[in-house]
């Protein structure tokens, strides 16, 4: 009777873990048409569309199994985040020249607008410090000596000595968040920025709600310049109205009662409704589904639950399953779990990322694999991998960094590999839809990810090593030719795979399977040499560049 019992309850595991790739692309189906759903309007972080989400993911989570390790022995990881911060008309600003002249700003009238800097404060009235650029280098220093300028309002100008040259030695001076940094240390009460070149780039009047803001007001001034310029005294009040909301990361444990743990990741938000300007669409009040991006991602994620939680072979480590929220709005989810853990993140042994792994292309059929160079690791357990090279490559990529969650967990220094089927046209865009989907793309992913653990089970010793910070490249953009990189394109020089209307580009007339070889000056042998000669361009410049279209090669010229 025992062994009966046993039979039927193999029979109905093995039912309930089926491993064939139509059961697994069922499943990856089942889950990205309930995220990628109109019902979920989205997920934008915060709201209701992400809550449920994350009690989808939950459930999942409890139905596996999985031990609670959000918040008081729940599965959702909650925490605060702004969900708007907009100026309202009570902002005003009275300018005292040295001739006693007076002045008057209303920020109701667009004559100033506070910057995402800025916090909100009732009323200040101090005397002016004029503190040039407000840079302090050892070629130019506006800051040689400030003692008794401590306490007043700084106004600096935007730009650089050099702004626009083509040796313009100060441009990683220019930043607004390096002057605010510079005039806080040096005991600024509040800082008007002021444009006295025509050519400089204007400050961003909407507030980012990813920049945390300071303890003093900070405001762009429209108008006026020569009287700020000219001024004794300021006062001003900056009132600006913010509204909070709940976000949640998803959180669950496999306990397999060992010392270390695998944390395999992917973000469930997207970009709801475009509420902040993140769509590459101009079209309005579009839900977007995130499809691709990123219910692909999760949905791989909780179908390699399904396999470790069966799998013997898998099970010489703990497993931490994190949904994170707020990838879109700059990372903050994963940021917050890596804050605040809720296992100790020193017994890491390493992260998986997987964040729009449902688009491979059926023409390329190439898997990316990046931060192949954060442990010695990888590299020899990618090439033991046996894959079909006609149905699937796998191209890999040294950084840990990057524009995605496994970041945060690389700057913990724990080794990271994060996985990307590429770009497409429906990147950030309304289309991005479940229909469109690769299912049998997404399996030869699972595929891959699966033969990666069992390669890497054995391996004792994992360390970490740390490479370079493409983070960084391109960290000073002032300008965008409004292009998508073709990320799996092995050639020299970047070929585009798709292009922004009424961008830059696409009014110079790029096209799709465009091969930029040069931009100005510089020579794109690679994404990495385009996005730095990128860097050294101002909005209004005009430049050539080389491209390669089928066999014949063409100048164009752009204009930024």
């Amino acid at each position: 009777m025992r062994f009966t019992f046993l039979f039927i309850l193999i029979a109905c595991l093995n039912s309930i873990y089926g491993q064939t790739e139509a059961e697994i692309t069922a499943r990856f189906k089942k889950d990205i048409s309930y995220l990628s759903s109109d019902m979920l309007e989205g997920r934008l972080t915060g709201s209701s569309g992400e809550l449920r989400s994350s009690l989808y993911i939950a459930d999942e989570f409890k139905s596996f199994g999985l031990q609670p390790m959000g918040d008081s022995g729940n599965y959702l990881q909650e925490f605060n985040i702004v969900r708007l911060r907009i100026s309202n008309s009570k902002s005003f600003m009275r300018i005292i020249e040295k001739d006693m002249r007076i002045g008057i700003l209303a920020s109701r009238l667009g004559e100033f607008y506070p910057l995402s800097y800025s916090c909100s404060f009732d009323s200040i009235n101090l005397p002016v410090f004029q503190a040039g650029y407000g840079i302090n280098t050892k070629e130019y220093n506006d800051y040689k000596d400030t003692t008794e300028n401590r306490g007043k309002i700084f106004a600096i100008q935007l730009g650089s000595p050099t702004y626009g040259k083509n040796n313009n030695i100060f441009e990683p001076y220019e930043s607004l968040a390096y002057k605010v940094e510079e005039a806080i240390k040096r005991g600024a009460r509040g800082i008007i920025f002021i444009r006295t070149d025509t050519l400089t780039s204007i400050p961003k009047g909407q507030l980012d709600r990813s920049i945390k803001p300071t303890n003093i007001p900070i405001i762009y001034a429209t108008k006026k310049a020569e009287s700020i310029m000219n001024a004794k005294e300021i006062e001003m009040k900056v009132s600006i109205a913010q509204l909070d909301a709940k976000a949640h990361n998803v959180i669950g444990f496999m306990n397999n009662k060992k010392k270390q743990t695998i944390v395999i990741g992917a973000h469930q938000d997207h970009l709801g409704y475009n509420e902040y300007g993140s769509s590459r669409s101009k079209a309005e009040g579009k839900i977007h589904n995130g499809a691709d991006d990123n219910a692909s991602g999760v949905a791989m994620m909780l179908e390699l639950m399904r396999k470790i939680k069966s799998s013997k072979k898998l099970k010489k480590y703990n497993y931490l399953f994190i949904a994170f929220t707020g990838e879109e709005q700059g990372l903050i989810g994963s940021k917050y779990f890596v804050n605040n853990p809720t296992i100790n993140l020193k017994k890491v042994r390493f992260m998986l990322n997987f964040d729009m792994v449902g688009r491979l292309d059926s023409i390329k059929k190439t898997m990316l694999v990046y931060g192949v160079g954060t442990s010695p690791v990888w590299k020899n357990a990618l090439q033991k991998l046996i894959t079909d090279s006609a149905q699937v490559k796998i191209k890999t990529s040294e950084s840990g960094t990057g524009s995605s969650d496994h970041n945060n967990f690389y700057n913990q220094n724990i080794p990271v590999l994060h996985f990307f089927t590429g770009q497409h046209q429906d990147y950030h865009m309304p289309t991005d839809d479940e229909h469109l989907i690769n299912y049998h793309g997404m399996y030869l992913g699972y595929d891959i990810v699966i033969k990666l653990l069992k390669n890497t089970r054995k391996t004792k010793p994992f360390p970490f090593t740390s490479t370079k910070n493409e983070m960084a490249i391109g960290a000073n953009y002032k300008v965008s030719l409004g292009v998508m990189p073709d990320y799996a394109f092995n050639g020299n020089g970047m070929r585009l795979d798709g292009i922004t209307p009424d961008k830059s580009g696409a009014k110079a007339g790029l096209q799709k399977g465009d091969i930029i070889t040069k931009l100005g000056a510089y020579t794109v042998s690679h994404i990495e040499d385009y996005m730095k000669a990128l860097s050294t361009y101002n909005k209004g410049d005009t430049s050539t560049v080389i491209i390669k279209r089928g066999t014949e090669e063409k100048i164009v010229i752009i204009t930024f």
